[in-house]
Protein backbone atom coordinates (compact mmCIF):
# COMPACT_ATOMS: atom_id res chain seq x y z
CA UNK A 1 0.00 0.00 0.00
CA UNK A 2 1.38 3.48 -0.84
CA UNK A 3 2.20 6.03 1.31
CA UNK A 4 -0.47 8.27 0.26
CA UNK A 5 -3.17 5.69 0.38
CA UNK A 6 -1.99 4.90 4.30
CA UNK A 7 -2.98 8.56 5.23
CA UNK A 8 -6.61 9.55 7.64
CA UNK A 9 -7.92 11.34 5.14
CA UNK A 10 -7.91 8.87 2.46
CA UNK A 11 -8.97 5.88 4.80
CA UNK A 12 -11.84 8.17 5.53
CA UNK A 13 -12.90 9.07 1.98
CA UNK A 14 -12.68 5.55 1.78
CA UNK A 15 -15.18 4.69 4.62
CA UNK A 16 -17.57 7.34 3.44
CA UNK A 17 -17.39 6.25 -0.40
CA UNK A 18 -18.00 2.15 0.72
CA UNK A 19 -21.02 3.37 3.43
CA UNK A 20 -22.53 5.45 0.06
CA UNK A 21 -22.20 1.97 -1.78
CA UNK A 22 -23.37 0.14 0.52
CA UNK A 23 -26.71 2.65 0.93
CA UNK A 24 -27.28 3.25 -2.87
CA UNK A 25 -27.51 -0.79 -3.02
CA UNK A 26 -29.78 -1.56 -0.14
CA UNK A 27 -32.03 1.28 -1.91
CA UNK A 28 -31.65 -1.00 -4.90
CA UNK A 29 -30.01 1.90 -7.10
CA UNK A 30 -26.75 0.89 -9.31
CA UNK A 31 -23.75 1.92 -8.82
CA UNK A 32 -21.53 2.47 -12.18
CA UNK A 33 -17.81 1.73 -11.90
CA UNK A 34 -15.80 5.11 -12.88
CA UNK A 35 -13.57 3.73 -15.09
CA UNK A 36 -15.57 1.08 -17.49
CA UNK A 37 -19.07 2.67 -16.52
CA UNK A 38 -20.19 -0.94 -16.28
CA UNK A 39 -22.45 -1.99 -12.88
CA UNK A 40 -20.93 -2.89 -9.52
CA UNK A 41 -23.38 -5.47 -8.82
CA UNK A 42 -24.40 -5.61 -4.88
CA UNK A 43 -21.91 -8.25 -3.09
CA UNK A 44 -19.12 -7.88 -5.67
CA UNK A 45 -16.11 -6.78 -4.44
CA UNK A 46 -14.32 -3.49 -5.69
CA UNK A 47 -12.06 -0.45 -4.74
CA UNK A 48 -12.48 3.16 -4.00
CA UNK A 49 -10.24 4.82 -6.59
CA UNK A 50 -8.94 8.71 -7.28
CA UNK A 51 -10.34 9.97 -10.10
CA UNK A 52 -6.87 12.24 -10.48
CA UNK A 53 -3.91 10.53 -9.09
CA UNK A 54 -2.90 13.92 -8.33
CA UNK A 55 -5.91 15.14 -7.39
CA UNK A 56 -5.99 14.57 -3.36
CA UNK A 57 -7.28 12.00 -1.10
CA UNK A 58 -11.34 14.19 -0.49
CA UNK A 59 -14.09 12.54 -1.84
CA UNK A 60 -14.60 14.86 -4.49
CA UNK A 61 -11.51 12.98 -5.88
CA UNK A 62 -12.73 9.61 -5.23
CA UNK A 63 -15.23 6.61 -6.55
CA UNK A 64 -16.23 3.10 -6.16
CA UNK A 65 -14.36 0.95 -9.38
CA UNK A 66 -13.86 -2.52 -9.79
CA UNK A 67 -11.30 -4.38 -8.59
CA UNK A 68 -9.30 -5.87 -11.79
CA UNK A 69 -9.27 -2.47 -13.34
CA UNK A 70 -7.25 -0.83 -10.82
CA UNK A 71 -4.67 -3.44 -9.30
CA UNK A 72 -3.56 -4.64 -12.76
CA UNK A 73 -2.42 -1.10 -13.57
CA UNK A 74 -0.77 -0.53 -10.82
CA UNK A 75 0.87 -4.62 -10.68
CA UNK A 76 2.19 -3.44 -14.59
CA UNK A 77 3.58 -0.41 -12.73
CA UNK A 78 5.68 -2.11 -10.30
CA UNK A 79 6.44 -5.02 -13.19
CA UNK A 80 7.91 -2.47 -15.04
CA UNK A 81 10.20 -0.91 -12.15
CA UNK A 82 11.56 -4.38 -10.95
CA UNK A 83 12.40 -5.43 -14.65
CA UNK A 84 14.24 -2.35 -15.11
CA UNK A 85 16.01 -2.66 -11.88
CA UNK A 86 16.97 -6.38 -12.67
CA UNK A 87 17.88 -5.56 -15.83
CA UNK A 88 20.34 -3.19 -14.89
CA UNK A 89 21.86 -5.53 -12.46
CA UNK A 90 22.29 -8.32 -15.08
CA UNK A 91 23.71 -5.99 -17.93
CA UNK A 92 24.76 -2.54 -16.11
CA UNK A 93 22.22 -1.17 -18.55
CA UNK A 94 19.37 0.55 -18.04
CA UNK A 95 16.85 1.82 -20.70
CA UNK A 96 15.70 5.28 -20.43
CA UNK A 97 11.55 5.02 -19.79
CA UNK A 98 11.00 7.04 -22.68
CA UNK A 99 13.66 4.86 -24.82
Amino acid sequence: MSTKHQKPEWRRTCRIIRTQVRLAHERGEDVPCWRCGYLIEPGQRYDVGHLNPDGGEGVDNAAPEHRGENRSHGGRLGARITNTRRKARQTGMVTPPWA
